[in-house]
């Protein structure tokens, strides 16, 4: 199953222009530009926030175990240019508090009254690693260069030992995650599953606080002046559909194989769908699979009403109609197709879907080595 949280706030950080904020502006925007000199590489980054009660809330709703969850980080892209063929992008644990503010890259006079490359907030700056600055409690570290953001960093550089409990720290798994692009699209998904448990059970039982993630080209590729490019990628505040996302996806999907298997030789497939949902509905959608061409029994006498059970192996998918856009992907341990004694069905949690939209589910049989997709007229929209 999965649920779709949506950013609570953004904005990009500029070199070129380190004091003014952008933070209702529709683009966030990662990468290095030629500066007016023509030799200086400027460089860009972005900063996502995410409300962690929401996904607390949506645990307790369905007795779902953090610890059986994946969290994936998705930012969908409105422009590139000038890309190398090779780059990374890190998703790292922001480190400091900052402001959204209400200001636009071209806003004129300038506005600076929220988060900028120069402040995280009024009156305050980023840190820097000299200044060694500790979260209480934890061998986690604020790092960063005193502009552009700051980030959280572990000191030491060994693995927590079991057989001896006078270690200092121990390995904190979600500090800095990545993306690696070769030759292939912009849009980002980056598995942000251990930045999710740091922020919602702490490092060594210490609470850490939720400042979202700061999103940048690796180290390497920020200091490699052979690099340079950016890339545009639509904000909370864009009018379309491709809202930075956090989705989260856990296994509550059943199987019992108390109907007769389907005949994958020769199948036809129906669901339960209604024409509409609400924009909170979470509904359960029957799917109905029976032989195309059944024969007739003594004790069978409306066979072609007969339901039978699809394999254990069958996923879904959707898509957004309009655009064939993938909002949910075919996933083996996430997105499996459940069943009990009257049909195949699948839970799905409408919260998180853009409402006035129709979408389009889609089912994918795996039996051994050979794949079926089934996509036929199973739609349905939603509405607020």
């Amino acid at each position: 199953m999965f649920r779709i949280f949506y950013a609570e706030k953004d904005s990009t950080l500029y070199e070129a222009s380190p004091y003014i904020n952008t933070g209702i502006d529709e683009i966030l925007e990662v990468g290095k530009r030629l500066g007016t000199d023509g030799e200086s590489l400027l460089k860009s980054r972005a900063l996502v926030k995410f409300d962690m009660s929401e996904v607390t809330n949506t645990l307790s709703k369905y007795s779902a175990d953090l610890n059986s969850c994946k969290f994936v980080l998705r930012l969908y892209t409105t422009h590139a240019k000038n890309l190398p063929a090779e780059y990374t992008i890190d998703a790292n644990v922001a480190g400091q508090e900052w402001v959204n503010g209400t200001g636009f890259e071209n806003s004129y006079p300038a506005v600076t009254d929220g988060v900028s490359w120069q402040y995280p907030l009024s009156g305050s700056n980023w840190i820097s690693g000299s200044q060694n600055i500790n979260i209480p409690g934890t061998s986690l570290y604020i790092t960063g260069s005193g502009e552009g953001g700051s980030w959280l960093y572990q000191s030491g550089s060994g693995i927590f030992d079991t057989s001896s409990f006078n270690s200092s720290w121990f390995y904190q798994p979600g500090l800095n995650q990545d993306e690696a692009f070769s030759y292939r699209p912009t849009d980002i998904n980056i598995d942000v599953t251990d930045a999710i448990k740091l922020w919602l059970s702490g490092s060594n039982n210490v609470e850490v606080e939720n400042n979202g993630f700061l999103l940048k080209f690796s180290d390497a590729d920020e200091s490699d002046n052979n690099k340079r490019g950016y890339i545009r990628f639509f904000s909370r505040e864009t009018h379309t559909i491709y809202v930075p996302s956090l989705v989260m996806y856990w296994d509550n999907s059943e199987y019992a194989e108390t109907l007769d298997a389907v005949d994958l030789e020769s199948f036809t497939m129906y669901t339960k769908l209604n024409a509409e949902y609400r924009d909170t509905d979470i509904v359960k959608i029957r799917i109905y699979g029976r032989d195309r061409y059944p024969r007739k029994s003594p004790t069978n006498t409306y066979p072609m009403q007969t339901v039978k059970r699809l394999p254990e192996s069958t996923y879904y998918s959707v898509r957004d109609a309009a655009t064939d856009e993938v909002i949910i992907p075919f996933d083996n341990i996430y997105n499996k197709v459940s069943c009990d004694a009257t049909s195949n069905f699948i839970y799905i949690d409408m919260n998180g879907f853009m409402p006035e939209r129709y979408y389009r589910l889609e089912f994918k049989i795996v039996d051994g080595f050979t794949e079926q997709r089934l996509d036929d007229e199973y739609y349905f929209k939603v509405i607020r």
